[in-house]
């Protein structure tokens, strides 16, 4: 199941393409690439919640984009994922083409999906002592978060989200939470 995982995260990112556009500011035709691909660690879940998380995003223009998230549990106590995969679209609101500052950046909605495995633990009474049954369970759901974006003028992004999913598989929730810093390339 993770090497399934790990292989859909790389063909994602290896899908993103660094094609070359013309951009239009303020009616002028701008030769400058701009900067659409971030890469990011997730710092909140990485260091208090053992959970290392990075995430690959493409700007698609400038209030849309879409990426994915791939993390993984260090310590299993405290976070609920073993391991988890996390494809999403953002909605940006405040970025335009004519603020190169805020193309891509803001506040934001997030609609997401997550592929993901977890440890569940049941205690069995049938027999007179308690036996405890691990089992790993894996998961599927959509979810939603909100946040804030905020993007330097060296392209160094920082962002805060928090938000959480339904998941469909085992009639249970996921969190999606973050503190990420990243830079756009």
């Amino acid at each position: 199941m993770k090497k399934q995982m790990l292989l859909i995260a790389v063909l994602l990112v290896s899908l993103a393409s660094f094609s070359q556009q013309t951009h239009r500011v303020m009616g002028w035709k701008v030769s400058q690439d701009l900067p659409q691909n971030e890469l990011k660690l997730n710092l909140g879940t990485t260091i208090f919640g053992s959970f290392p998380e990075i995430t690959y995003e493409r700007i698609l223009n400038s209030d849309v984009s879409a990426g994915a998230s791939l993390g993984f549990s260090l310590d299993k106590e405290l976070y609920p994922l073993d391991i988890a995969l996390i494809p999403y679209v953002r909605w940006f609101f405040g970025g335009s083409a004519e603020n190169l500052q805020k193309y891509g950046a803001g506040f934001f909605i997030e609609a997401n999906a997550a592929l993901f495995s977890k440890e569940t633990e049941e205690i069995d009474y049938q027999n007179e002592t308690a036996n405890s049954i691990t089992e790993n369970n894996a998961g599927a759901g959509l979810g939603i978060a909100i946040g804030w974006k905020y993007l330097t003028r060296n392209n160094w992004v920082g962002e805060l989200y928090f938000g959480g999913g339904r998941d469909f598989a085992n009639d249970g929730a996921y969190p999606r939470l973050g503190i990420t810093i990243g830079k756009r390339f």
